[in-house]
């Protein structure tokens, strides 16, 4: 259950935006005659885009989705993606996927100190039919301990007000 899903339109204006900001960084930098800064710019939007399509290889539409927008939906969190997707997950998985990730964010949202900057660190991994997204919150925030159900096994590493680290993972038969 998704707080708010985006349309294609916004979807399409929130990557125009970074696009063109990115565009900006890359100018600026050549400005300045700062070229190596701009070659690192560009090779960090190329690792981006490489590990975009490797999120893709899950096969998860709804997942994929969530990965790829929730910096747009939570714009108070830093987000950074990982990934190394082998071979497709099963698609039974995705709901539960989404429905945890979101529930996480919600709940830590709500409770967030505006002052302190949030980070979002996500690992995601499949091959050998077993998935694992690695979730790491680091900021500050007041909020009860979560506790949603799921099918999906959660290990929790920590859970602090400063940091939460959990991984979300299924064995698929």
């Amino acid at each position: 259950m998704m707080e708010k899903s985006l349309t294609v339109s916004e979807t399409l204006r929130f990557a125009n935006h970074d696009f063109l900001n990115q565009l900006h960084l890359i100018q600026m930098y050549l400005d300045l005659q700062h070229v190596d800064e701009a070659k690192q710019l560009i090779q960090k939007i190329a690792e981006q885009s490489k590990m975009l399509s490797n999120v893709n290889k899950l096969n998860l539409p709804k997942t994929i989705e969530w990965l790829q927008t929730v910096s747009w939906r939570y714009p108070a969190w830093q987000v950074t993606l990982n990934s190394n997707v082998q071979q497709a997950a099963d698609e039974a998985l995705d709901s539960h996927i989404v429905q945890y990730l979101e529930n996480t964010v919600i709940h830590l949202n709500e409770a967030l100190d505006p002052y302190t900057e949030q980070e979002l660190h996500i690992t995601v991994e499949c091959h050998a039919n077993h998935f694992l997204a690695d979730v790491h919150f680091k900021g500050q925030w007041e909020a009860t301990q979560f506790n949603k159900e799921t099918k999906l096994a959660v290990q929790v590493l920590e859970e602090t007000t400063s940091s939460w680290h959990f991984i979300l993972s299924a064995i698929e038969e």
